[in-house]
């Protein structure tokens, strides 16, 4: 990535990663109501940094993985469990520009276990049951242990702490589907106890105002971020219903609801909510489907979608990190079709005309939310898109050898 429109040959940011990735798998077929695969995966990756701008270290990073999954079916049960054995072994480079050490090396080891098992119970035709208990593992990534840099993507620096602890999570899960003919409607709810759940917050100064500095080379004022880790406890839901009433079979009408809370369990600087959850979300979509069989046109679509996301009102307000997010609502519109000669597929058409109402709204997971005040709307941070329209073509190409 080149820093300079006037110098484009002289990269400002070279991340020579290289990753190799692994896996092999054994399945074994005991019987018919058995099927069982015991296997290993993993991947070794590199990184150079090439470049004059660095955000985290040259490193060498090995992963290696061993599982057994077995899943069992008679009549209307079906359970599936497995258990997996992870180990991310890390060595980080030490970096140092002039007499200031930027990096310091590093060696890392991370180690454990995750499994989980899984209930499916089909009680009538129309309902099945499902319940899941989980144990996860997750190793800190590179950017959370070791940068110490700016991010350009995100407006801000950040540092990372080689000290962070694997995260572990124990999740329990169930919920039911019924389906008919012309509905069908689920429901599912979890909730997720993390140990050691790796976060980020705003760094304040010895004002209490925040932590910043400014980016040499573009001169952009840059907030400063670093990592921490506390136990947080996730819980959350989702619907979802679809109609398709007879015999208009042509139509669909579909609805998902999703919510997700998460807090800490002991207060950050005056507030227990986790920062960078998603805000309840009602989405509905009505579309219809025709000419399944026609002779030139042929699976043609129309479409209309309504995304109403609420306010947010439960940010990490810990270090000035977040803040509360107004609600929107998008409508979106997507045709398209195949056009085909000879019973055969010439090219198929997709449009969409998207957020329609041009609604000038702000994704409260969008790190650019908190970017400067535009000097010419007034309004802080960058906003996501606006009105647009889209067009798709597919052309098939078939080529035949002889």
């Amino acid at each position: 990535e080149f820093g300079d429109p006037d110098d484009p040959e002289t990269p400002n940011a070279w991340f020579n990663l290289k990753t190799i990735n692994y896996s092999a798998k054994l399945n074994l077929y005991t019987s018919s109501n058995w099927k069982t695969s015991i296997g290993v995966s993993g991947m070794y990756q590199t990184n150079e940094n090439k470049a004059e701008e660095v955000l985290i270290p040259e490193y060498n990073l090995f992963d290696v993985g061993a599982f057994v999954f077995t899943q069992y079916h008679k009549d209307k049960t079906t359970f599936s469990g497995g258990i997996r054995f992870d180990n991310r072994h890390i060595d980080s480079k030490e970096l140092i520009e002039g007499t200031d050490v930027k990096f310091d090396a590093f060696t890392k080891n991370f180690a454990d276990v995750a499994g989980s098992a899984g209930l499916s119970y089909e009680a009538t035709k129309a309902l099945t049951l499902k319940l899941n208990l989980a144990r996860g593992f997750r190793a800190p990534n590179l950017a959370e242990l070791a940068s110490n840099g700016a991010h350009e993507g995100t407006i801000r620096y950040e540092i990372g702490d080689h000290n962070l602890k694997a995260e572990n999570s124990l999740q329990i899960d169930g919920g039911f589907e019924m389906s008919s003919d012309h509905v069908s409607f689920s429901a599912a709810a979890f909730y997720n106890h993390i140990n050691n759940f790796i976060f980020y917050r705003k760094v304040l100064s010895s004002s209490g105002g925040d932590s910043t500095l400014i980016d040499p080379d573009t001169g952009a004022l840059l907030t400063v971020f670093k990592f921490n880790q506390q136990t947080a406890n996730l819980y959350g839901t989702e619907l979802s219903l679809d109609i398709h009433p007879h015999p208009l079979d042509w139509l669909h009408f579909e609805n998902t609801f999703s919510f997700t809370r998460a807090q800490f369990s002991e207060t950050i600087d005056g507030t227990k909510n986790v920062p960078f959850i998603p805000a309840a979300q009602f989405i509905t979509a009505l579309k219809g489907n025709f000419l399944s069989n026609g002779r030139f046109v042929r699976n043609l679509y129309l479409g209309i979608e309504s995304d109403y996301t609420f306010k947010h009102t439960h940010p990490f307000t810990g270090y000035n990190t977040e803040t509360a997010t107004s609600d929107y609502w998008l409508v979106d519109i997507t045709a398209g079709t195949d056009i085909v000669r000879r019973n055969k597929t010439l090219f198929s058409i997709h449009l969409s005309a998207l957020n329609i109402g041009d609604v000038a709204y702000q994704n409260h997971l969008s790190r650019l939310k908190y970017a400067a005040v535009n000097n010419v709307t007034g309004r802080q941070g960058v906003f996501n898109m606006g009105r647009n329209f889209g067009i798709k073509l597919n052309v098939p190409l078939d080529f035949k050898w002889n």
